[in-house]
């Protein structure tokens, strides 16, 4: 198995790299959120807080199984490990339907979590192992263009499962017995270190710490951000007078199709951009929270939405790419595993974060105000690392 090079092989789309974007389809747990309301209404006696978490709880399994994936591909290899996660996936969805208490349905959200966990690093892992340069950089765009595309068929069919009843929306989590036959049949065991780097001279590339401690910290106060959003739609358009919760449903499909669009262009918004690609990506996400909180009705929450995707689809490749190019291959899974810890335990936190931004108050108004303060100070921080001379250095077509 050899490192696929943009020089030698110009296709994007094989039976291999489609099976490991395909993985990428079952990521987003909180695209379920539309349901809150309705499970909150059936459990009357149950606090918002443990209700949230049917959407949040995923996350927090994920960040634990990504650390335990470690052992087990080290066990019985990438392929098995892969094919693990996806069982878990299909017992958690048969669960989640049948599941007779809310504590049955969180056992459940949790293994779901735990499947998506145990794979999920490597749904970017053997994107970066795999391929380099400009290859990698679209496939990784193509990655979360995949995630956009499951979390938008998976919202709107969310929205028709619950006008049956909120228990059938998590039926859309079927697709990972589709998912893990076109895995089984197309993708090989990829070694996670067979590669050697720089063979002729013995050169191994150094970890970047300090790029990738910030990679993860904007990815996580993005990430987190973009949960609120998708967590807090549904009672931000009940409380304000502006939709329903079918509605809320239509609008998380409105931020998966632009995550689908920014993951198609990143890699031309990169080339162009490069570095300032995040600077981009905040502003964007600052000025759909302040848009949120000023405007109040459907059209604007619309354009936020719309917005908040595009950021989405923007940093997340960016800050992922960057990473897994600051350090060496051989290191690259590690890394990874950094950067999706981080990214779980803001989606897990995100329901907590939400309550400290209302600070005091009850408003969804207040929440988006101040998430867009805050999203304005990390903007002015990302701008001034602009001028630092070692800013451009690490960027994903390294």
């Amino acid at each position: 198995m050899q490192k696929e090079n943009t020089s030698q092989n110009h296709k994007t789309f094989t039976s291999m790299s489609v099976g490991i974007l395909l993985l990428s389809l079952l990521t987003m747990a909180g695209i379920v959120s539309p349901a809150l309301p309705a499970i909150a209404k059936d459990y009357p006696n149950v606090p918002e807080s443990i209700i949230e978490q049917v959407s949040a709880i995923p996350s927090f399994a994920m960040a634990i199984f990504i650390i335990i994936s470690s052992w087990i591909v080290r066990k019985v290899g990438t392929k098995k490990t892969v094919e693990l996660g996806l069982w878990l996936v299909i017992i958690s969805t048969v669960l989640s339907l049948l599941a007779s208490n809310i504590w049955i349905l969180l056992l459940s959200r949790f293994l779901l979590g735990a499947g998506i966990g145990t794979y999920n690093s490597l749904a970017v892992s053997l994107i970066t192992i795999s391929y380099s340069g400009k290859e990698q950089s679209n496939l990784l765009g193509w990655e979360n263009a995949f995630q956009g595309i499951g979390a938008l068929v998976g919202s709107l069919l969310v929205s028709l499962l619950l006008l049956l009843n909120w228990r059938a929306t998590f039926a859309i989590y079927l697709v990972s017995i589709l998912i893990l036959l076109d895995y089984h049949r197309f993708v090989p065991d990829i070694p996670l270190s067979g590669f050697k780097e720089n063979q002729s001279n013995n050169v191994v590339k150094k970890t970047d710490f300090w790029v990738v401690t910030g990679s993860a910290i904007a990815t996580f106060i993005l990430m987190t951000s973009y949960m609120i959003s998708i967590i807090k739609m549904p009672s931000y358009l009940i409380e304000n007078k502006v939709g329903t919760a079918v509605a809320s449903g239509l609008l998380i499909g409105l931020i998966s199709l632009a995550i689908i669009i920014a993951g198609v262009i990143y890699n031309k918004v990169f080339e162009k951009f490069h570095y300032n690609t995040l600077s981009i990506s905040v502003a964007l996400m600052a000025v759909a929270y302040l848009l949120l909180a000023l405007i109040p009705n459907m059209i604007v929450a619309s354009i936020a939405c719309f917005v908040i995707g595009i950021s989405f689809g923007f940093f997340v490749p960016y800050c992922f790419g960057t990473a897994a190019n600051a350090t060496s291959t051989a290191n690259s899974d590690n890394v990874t595993k950094i950067m999706m810890i981080s990214n779980n335990l803001a989606n897990f936190l995100a329901p907590f974060a939400a309550s400290m931004l209302v600070l005091g108050g009850t408003s969804t108004i207040n929440i988006f105000k101040h998430g867009g303060y805050v999203l304005l100070l990390l903007f002015i921080i990302v701008v001034l690392i602009n001028f630092l001379p070692a800013s451009h250095k690490q960027t994903v077509n390294n």
